[in-house]
């Protein structure tokens, strides 16, 4: 594929979904889209590649559906157990604890199921509507960090996993004494958002997935998947030649572009032979920028179309919390690596 029509897609991949609200709402298809274009545009289609396109998101594609399913079974369950703790716990222990245990398991359980629960839990916590805007973007910068830990978790660290090659718990071991600190600031910025009394009726949004529903998202994430597949192998050797060009330092402040591009396309066109320390601050910068804007990230997207929560109020709390995150751990990665 030539320069000119690289940058072409490029262009097309990035901000279509921020110009056209249609795109946003369907960025999987459309990923794929652009991901068949691209290789048609480069080397072309191998039986190799089509193999690795439609078995790499098998695994994330079948544990939506298993977990959405659970989720579902067990709501019933969930609700009275709720309906217990309020009783018991303050709000704001309730909500720290509640994120992280959901962030906590969210690479096994995916990023979407756990932004689901976390909807969920918005209603059961009784908030007011500034309190739960506060709390979901939290929340979701929990989710986003936590969900990184598996293959399974979300499409970045599918392909994050993919590129660098790695084993199932490879990324755990890679992400883990990061990710887990992260998470746990996160939680407790939650549970500071969440001071005061429970109120005294439900706020929230309550999740009501079909069947048809919970299969229709995993066809998407699928496809988002075998997209990014697409376009990873198609766009290898030009982000090889210019992503191998900036120093670390600069990669990592780049990278918060992902706060209003998803994170997961610009694993897919980043972390091509990297070294190891290379990739892990890349893929940081790229977990927390995804939290500041709602395109960033799955866990975003999920929770801001399920309570109606628009950009501005989304970007108040994202990019001050996202940014003072960024700056926590490039200090640490100085100080440490």
């Amino acid at each position: 594929m030539n320069h000119a029509s690289a940058a072409v897609i490029l262009v097309l991949l990035l901000f279509g979904p921020l110009a056209i609200a249609k795109i946003e709402h369907d960025i999987e298809l459309y990923c794929l889209a652009l991901g068949v274009l691209a290789t048609i545009l480069g080397t072309g289609f191998t039986r190799e590649l089509i193999s690795e396109a439609l078995q790499e998101p098998v695994a994330i594609s079948v544990a939506v559906m298993v977990a959405a399913l659970l989720f579902g079974w067990t709501r019933r369950r969930l609700d009275r157990v709720f309906n217990r703790l309020r009783k018991r716990v303050s709000r704001p222990v309730l909500t720290a604890a509640s994120v992280f245990a959901i962030a906590s398991i969210s690479s096994v359980i995916t990023a979407i199921v756990a932004a689901l629960v976390l909807v969920e839990v918005m209603g059961l916590l009784h908030f007011a509507r500034d309190k739960r805007v506060r709390v979901t973007v939290a929340g979701c910068f929990a989710i986003g960090l936590g969900a990184s830990l598996t293959p399974l978790g979300e499409p970045l660290s599918t392909l994050a996993a993919r590129a660098l090659n790695l084993g199932f718990f490879g990324l755990f071991h890679l992400l883990a004494p990061w990710v887990f600190p992260g998470v746990l600031a996160s939680s407790i910025v939650a549970g500071a958002f969440a001071r005061g009394e429970y109120d005294e009726a439900p706020a929230g949004a309550h999740v009501r997935q079909s069947y048809t529903a919970i299969f229709v998202q995993a066809a998407k994430v699928f496809a988002f998947i075998a997209g990014l597949v697409l376009i990873s192998s198609a766009y290898g050797p030009i982000a090889n030649e210019y992503v191998s060009k900036m120093s670390n330092d600069l990669l990592f402040w780049a990278n918060t572009v992902s706060a209003a591009l998803d994170n997961a396309t610009l694993v897919a066109l980043e972390v091509h032979r990297m070294t190891i320390a290379r990739a892990r601050e890349a893929i940081l910068a790229l977990l927390v920028s995804g939290g500041m804007l709602i395109p960033g990230n799955i866990p975003n997207i999920v929770s801001a179309g399920a309570l109606r929560i628009g950009s501005a109020a989304w970007a108040k709390i994202g990019l001050p919390m996202g940014l003072v995150m960024l700056g926590i751990y490039f200090a640490l990665i100085k100080l440490l690596v």
